[in-house]
């Protein structure tokens, strides 16, 4: 792993005040580094009238801004397709087909014909309207994809403007911007970027995507913290803890240097760890495999190590469209997904839509998170439900090595919505041979295990589906009554509550009793402060980001299943949340020094009650 720290590099003038600022950590790692202030450069237009004459001539000169364009996105997607493979262009070529979409460009046209404006007014007016509507959603997906149309709008203004590109940085910076593109990330990685904070974005963006691609610690969502940084500012990227530090002291500076070198000498054996069997201490196999929502991370799993995907949230391609798909386009995404993890299996969650995942069909609910959403909108709109499911039950026949598809139905909260569902699922396979499509009709049903009434019930549904997979962020929030996105209970929202590790071991009991697997894809799966919990309690699949999976796995190859389970039986008998944390904090302390180093646990005291036998157990 190259250098990620400048050595040079000194405390700010005594006058200078530290900054430190909490964000979301979407790419994980440790940079330190100067600052490059990137301004994106929002180019605007102005209405400018044109006479009869003028008019042909201005359609002409968009024409060819189109086609300056056109190249430009190509080159950047040869470069994606150098640096990540040929999935990861996929966006830049999304982008090229917005400017020939006739929604963007014929929209264009009429514009300037019937107004007799100029081109770039025109641009500017259609493209507004289609990105206020974006960001306007209440869904943070549909929100964050507005910043592809702002790209596409700034390009074709910037070339009606004969404007140059602006992609350029000097080399080991961190770049701090308001926000960027996805193009913006894939040039500046070829400079040799450090680390990247912005103010806005989201870990489903295609810039965070992007980041955690690439191997470029990032944190977003820092509100207006581009602002505070001065031109000679040193930053200091945090993206495990989601933490930006900006002109910090000498003692902050040394402290993170620290930081970033045992993670860079931890992370050089990243190929043989990859490589190596995915089990405990005592040869107990536990299967990593991959959280997935866009095309672009499918070349993750291998770089990674995934057994799969554990996880394919295909709610994500509608968002990103702002519209339902039809069944040729989601044909092709998962077809090129089930050949990207063969001979592993794929797990595609069904449209997940309502809560905070709006498309414009949606009614307007007071209470949207326990309102028509997940597998009631599915079964309520067979329209959305049967073009999905003959679109991966025909990319299953389409790959000879392939295994089973799996098939997860989201936010199941009674055993009728899993017979209706397998009735609506017979009747596809029905007309696919009445028809002559190849299609696979082995699929196998699982359901997410989301709802306290499904994890109580988990006997009576182990009975009716092929596999469970628990979703620990929607359990969470139910069993606690805590809305998840809701600032001002934030902070009584605990994955690691006893009453959610509660359910989670009432479910893998009534799996392992069932014979079925049972795994876990919720955000927990993807802390390796976790991780022996989660094994402790009987997970034996854990579905992750892929950035965090060699993260993971170094963790679960450092203790044994005895000393797991054992952890977990002390879990689960704790009073809160706080108390558990203590535990798995001591415990990683104890296993892994080096990790616990980098997430800040140095120097983690042993939790209360427990005694001097129990701590060299876990400490041997």
């Amino acid at each position: 792993m190259e250098d990620i720290i400048d050595p040079t590099l000194t405390a700010p003038p005594a006058d200078r005040p530290e900054i430190r600022v909490d964000g979301i950590g979407v790419a994980p790692g440790v940079a330190i580094g100067p600052a490059y202030l990137f301004a994106g450069g929002a180019y605007q237009a102005t209405k400018e009238s044109l006479d009869a004459a003028s008019i042909e001539d201005e359609v002409e000169r968009f024409e060819r801004a189109i086609k300056r364009s056109e190249r430009e996105l190509g080159k950047i997607a040869i470069v994606a397709q150098q640096k990540l493979g040929e999935s990861s262009a996929g966006i830049f070529h999304a982008q090229a087909l917005i400017l020939r979409d006739s929604q963007f460009y014929d929209a264009v046209v009429k514009h300037v014909h019937e107004h007799a404006t100029g081109a770039g007014w025109a641009v500017q007016t259609v493209l507004d309207e289609h990105r206020r509507r974006l960001e306007a959603s209440p869904s943070a997906s549909l929100r964050e994809r507005a910043a592809d149309f702002a790209d596409v709008q700034n390009r074709v203004l910037r070339n009606l403007q004969q404007g140059r590109a602006h992609s350029r940085i000097d080399p080991n910076r961190i770049v701090v911007a308001e926000n960027l593109t996805a193009a913006d990330i894939l040039l500046f990685s070829r400079r040799g970027v450090l680390g990247v904070v912005l103010d806005h974005g989201g870990p489903t963006s295609h810039v965070s995507i992007m980041a955690r691609a690439l191997g470029v610690p990032a944190v977003v969502s820092l509100h207006g913290l581009s602002g505070q940084v001065q031109p000679d500012s040193v930053v200091i990227v945090d993206g495990f803890e989601g933490t930006v530090v900006v002109d910090p002291s000498a003692d902050t500076l040394e402290a993170a240097r620290g930081k970033a070198s045992r993670f860079a000498k931890m992370t050089a054996d990243k190929d043989v760890l990859v490589a190596a069997e995915s089990t405990t201490k005592d040869g107990v196999e536990v299967v990593l495999r991959a959280n997935v929502e866009f095309r672009e991370e499918f070349p993750l799993l291998h770089e990674f190590g995934a057994r799969g995907v554990g996880l394919f949230r295909t709610e994500m391609l509608f968002l990103t469209q702002g519209r339902a798909l039809d069944e040729a386009q989601q044909y092709l995404v998962y077809r090129d997904a089930v050949m990207a993890a063969a001979p592993d299996p794929v797990t595609f969650r069904l449209l997940d839509l309502g809560g905070d995942k709006v498309l414009p069909m949606a009614h307007r609910e007071s209470n949207p998170f326990l309102g028509w959403r997940g597998i009631r909108i599915l079964l309520d709109k067979p329209d959305l439900l049967r073009p999905q499911l003959r679109a991966i039950l025909r990319a299953g026949a389409d790959v000879p090595d392939a295994p089973p598809l799996q098939i997860l139905l989201p936010m199941i909260s009674g055993l009728e919505e899993v017979r209706e569902f397998k009735r609506q699922l017979e009747a596809v396979c029905h007309d696919l041979e009445v028809e002559g499509v190849d299609h696979r009709r082995d699929a196998q049903i699982g359901i997410m295990v989301e709802v306290p009434s499904v994890a109580l019930q988990a006997a009576t549904f182990a009975q009716h589906v092929d596999f469970f997979s628990i979703g620990t962020n929607d359990l969470t929030q139910f069993t606690l009554a805590v809305d998840r996105g809701n600032d001002l209970v934030a902070g009584l929202y605990h994955e690691l509550h006893p009453a959610v590790l509660s359910l989670i071991a009432r479910t893998v009991e009534a799996a392992q009793d069932a014979d079925i697997p049972v795994s876990v894809c919720g955000e927990v799966a993807a802390d390796p402060r976790v991780t022996p919990l989660l094994v402790g309690l009987g997970i034996r699949t854990l579905s992750a980001s892929p950035a965090y999976l060699t993260l993971v796995k170094r963790v679960l190859r450092a203790f044994s299943l005895d000393e797991a389970e054992d952890l977990a039986r002390r879990s689960l008998r704790q009073p809160d949340a706080a108390s558990v944390k203590r535990l798995l904090n001591y415990f990683l302390a104890c296993h892994n020094a080096d990790l616990a180093a980098i997430l800040g646990l140095e120097a983690v005291p042993a939790p209360d009650g427990l005694s001097a036998r129990v701590a060299a157990r876990v400490g041997s």
